[in-house]
């Protein structure tokens, strides 16, 4: 019988694009999925599965609160979305919720949560967990809901195509600025690589909507970026990526098949810190991102 189940899913785009396996996991139920505004143009609007999608500043005018749900699916500890999750009648609540005034977590997410900012273990606890952990999200993801994960792909808005042109390479020089460790300092130095080597270098930008930024990600044969919106959408689009992680958990994100990951030999340094720390940049050489991108070309999907 379907059922009827609320995503609460909020944060960072990239994060959003993740999440969308579970569209695979609840394949013949009824889903209304929560977000930040901004990133409701991402998800993909013609699953039959995916029926409403709210913006989480209009849960008050969406009659959400007067209907009733057999899950609730709350997937971000800040407190606004936990007490946004125990506002919804539901007969089953999976993750974060409030209690009293404190975010806290159901015992079946806690091997998630365990290793976040709202951790009953503590920040320090938490972290040598994250340090440790050797699954990806979506493995671990599925297995807290009770399912294996098979490498479900992501799902994300239909109407942007992957074209591949064969000698463009593009580049996400950019990170938010919570994460500056993100931002290699050699891109400059590649690119200039590249080009030499006869490929066209398209560096990505800001675009007026996100349409267009996904599609110039489509547009190009490999992606070469930090573990950002771009990284995801590349997997996503199946556009074969090198990615550089310096500051954020290499295992946690699933491959596909598609990736090289390059993970800097200081990474324990700057694990989840905030501050800028070059180090974990400058022991990542132009021969080692050279190197995976060559990776690529021995298998022909790279000219």
């Amino acid at each position: 019988m379907s059922k009827k189940i609320v995503i609460i899913k909020i944060g960072a785009t990239g994060d959003v694009v993740r999440t969308t396996v579970l569209l695979h996991l609840f394949a013949n139920d009824q889903i209304t999925w929560i977000t930040a505004k901004h990133n409701i143009s991402i998800l993909p609007f013609k699953q039959a599965n995916l029926q409403k999608v709210i913006s989480i500043d209009d849960v008050e005018q969406s009659g959400i609160f007067q209907d009733s749900f057999d899950l609730v699916i709350s997937l971000d500890d800040d407190y606004k979305c936990a007490a946004l999750a125990s506002k919804i009648k539901n007969k089953e609540l999976f993750g974060a919720y409030v209690n009293g005034d404190k975010v806290v977590y159901t015992d079946n997410s806690q091997e998630w949560f365990d290793m976040g900012l709202s951790s009953r273990l503590g920040k320090i606890r938490a972290d040598e967990l994250k340090w440790q952990n050797t699954f990806s999200f979506q493995e671990i993801l599925f297995r807290m809901l009770g399912a294996e994960f098979k490498g479900e792909k992501y799902l994300i808005r239909e109407d942007v195509y992957s074209r591949s042109n064969p000698n463009v390479i593009g580049i996400e020089d950019r990170a938010g600025s919570r994460w500056p460790t993100k931002i290699w300092n050699q891109f400059p130095q590649l690119a200039e690589h590249l080009i030499h080597d006869g490929y066209e270098v398209v560096f990505f930008k800001e675009r007026p909507n996100l349409k267009d930024y996904l599609q110039d990600i489509g547009n190009v044969s490999l992606v070469i970026s930090g573990d950002t919106l771009g990284m995801h959408i590349a997997l996503a689009l199946k556009i074969p990526i090198v990615t550089l992680f310096t500051c954020t958990s290499a295992v946690e994100i699933y491959p596909y098949n598609i990736m090289e990951k390059i993970v800097s030999p200081q990474l324990e340094k700057a694990f989840y810190r905030t501050e800028y720390i070059r180090e974990a940049l400058d022991c990542i050489s132009l021969n080692d991102v050279l190197k995976a991108i060559n990776r690529f070309k021995k298998v022909s999907l790279l000219p």
